[in-house]
């Protein structure tokens, strides 16, 4: 049996716990109960050219720092627990997915960056329980779109038009994913 999905138009909420500007970008919320790294690895491969950049601000397991030295994938360390990683190959993004995948799984959310000209070292987020999620020094003109995956789906945050809507967003979900059209905004 086919896994369920959604897409939708993000919820204001949603829209609201990033701070960066509103206008430029649009929002779309895909649920899927289940996160997996073929699910990352594909998103990436459909929907973007590389490189990307993850964003890892929880590592919190102890073996993913070590898993990307052994694998001898640079990373910029911002935190005793976070990372970005520009991952610039198929086997980096792999690698990198299954990481994601146990992180997402366990709670923890994972940022996936696309754009031109986008500097690692300025892709620390900035939370507090009580504002928005804050990239204080990236370039906002230089980000394409920003992928916020959690165990429960992703969100979308992009100015690109092949991803501003759910009918278009929804091409870029994996055939072994079945729409719940009820759910959703098509």
């Amino acid at each position: 049996m086919k896994k369920e999905y959604y897409v939708q138009y993000s919820d204001q909420s949603i829209i609201n716990s990033f701070d960066f500007p509103k206008d430029n970008f649009v929002s779309i919320t895909v649920g899927i109960s289940e996160i997996t790294h073929d699910l990352i690895t594909s998103l990436v491969q459909k929907m973007f050219c590389l490189p990307v950049f993850f964003v890892l601000e929880s590592m919190i397991f102890g073996y993913e720092k070590e898993t990307l030295i052994e694998n001898k994938v640079p990373f910029y360390e911002f935190s005793p627990n976070g990372a970005v990683i520009k991952v610039d190959s198929v086997e980096k993004l792999n690698l990198v997915s299954r990481l994601a995948e146990v992180l997402v799984n366990n709670g923890l959310s994972v940022f996936i960056f696309y754009g031109q000209g986008i500097i690692e070292q300025n892709l620390i987020p900035s939370r507090q329980w009580n504002k928005p999620i804050e990239f204080k020094n990236v370039d906002i003109d230089k980000v394409d779109t920003l992928v916020d995956v959690e165990e429960v789906g992703f969100t979308i945050f992009s100015k690109n038009d092949l991803f501003n809507s759910p009918e278009k967003v929804q091409k870029y979900i994996p055939r072994h994913y079945s729409l719940d059209i009820n759910s959703s905004d098509i």
